[in-house]
């Protein structure tokens, strides 16, 4: 079964210093750094923006050392968070960054993510068969909830009946939000971490760097190994991604899990293992740097 781990996003400026080598050394970029200890990268870029397809096939160039890595691509916040769609040139548009990777054989999926005011019903179902019938054929589409309504038995079967796949989240928790789960309604099964920060969650006049201010105890990172063994369990491929990446967090979780399931050393760059002290141990030598 494979197991598929990283961040949900590369470009950050607090992980310079943190996650990244300060100063840079000439001719550094960011994925194949993260390649030498994650395997995959959710792109957040494409939430809030249409990205060219020359800018996937430079990633994709660029990982040519690391042919196993992969990438899970964020659709537009315009499918999700607005009723209305994009038209069909913007659309056409958006779906260009999508091509050099199915090319290349590089992408597991992409990530649909409704907000918390999104309750379950034929809105959201109609939208989900709307924003597949955009994307290349075959592409798994993985669907991130926010509200407890979509974790009912006729949700989750409608999920599984038409194959796309749940996500599992890991988030503040409110009386109507969804709690931690595992559950998996198709071959590729998700989780996402997003921290527990509840007071800066709630916060509407929180930023996003406070809202994913969090970093996961070793408590919390048992219980969500536990959690994942299942997961894993009943998936044919697992992404498990960290969006608690303020700082740097989202490596730290990811690696301390990945080292749980798997019982693998990781070769991880001195500077995260600076930052992250717990990840002493789970880490062999890092080859030559590739920048």
């Amino acid at each position: 079964m494979a197991f598929y781990f990283g961040p949900a996003g590369w470009s950050y400026d607090d992980w310079n210093g943190v996650v990244y080598p300060r100063p840079r050394p000439r001719g550094f970029h960011p994925l194949p750094y993260l390649a030498q200890c994650v395997n995959c990268v959710e792109v957040n870029g494409t939430f809030y923006a249409p990205l060219a397809a020359s800018t996937s096939t430079d990633w994709v160039r660029r990982l040519d050392d690391f042919p196993d890595f992969r990438f899970v691509v964020k659709v537009w916040r315009r499918f999700t968070h607005e009723r209305a769609l994009p038209t069909s040139h913007e659309i056409a548009t958006w779906c260009e960054v999508l091509r050099p990777l199915v090319e290349a054989g590089r992408l597991l999926g992409s990530l649909v993510q409704f907000p918390f005011s999104v309750r379950e019903g034929e809105w959201v179902r109609d939208r989900l068969l709307r924003i597949r019938s955009f994307l290349p054929r075959g592409v798994p589409v993985a669907t991130e909830f926010r509200h407890r309504s979509f974790i009912s038995d006729t949700s989750l079967s409608w999920l599984e009946n038409q194959g796309f796949s749940f996500v599992n989240i890991d988030q503040p928790t409110s009386r109507e939000s969804i709690p931690p789960t595992n559950h998996v309604t198709s071959p590729l099964a998700y989780a996402r971490l997003h921290g527990r920060n509840t007071t800066a969650w709630f916060d509407r006049d929180a930023g996003r760097d406070a809202r994913y201010d969090w970093r996961y105890s070793k408590d919390e990172v048992r219980e969500w190994a536990g959690r994942l063994a299942t997961i894993r369990a009943r998936g044919e491929t697992t992404v498990l991604v960290g969006n608690n990446h303020f700082q740097g967090n989202a490596m730290a979780v990811v690696l301390e899990l990945a080292h749980e399931l798997t019982g693998t050393k990781r070769a991880i760059p001195e500077p995260i293992l600076m930052s992250f002290p717990e990840l002493e141990g789970k880490s062999r030598p890092a080859p030559g740097h590739l920048f």
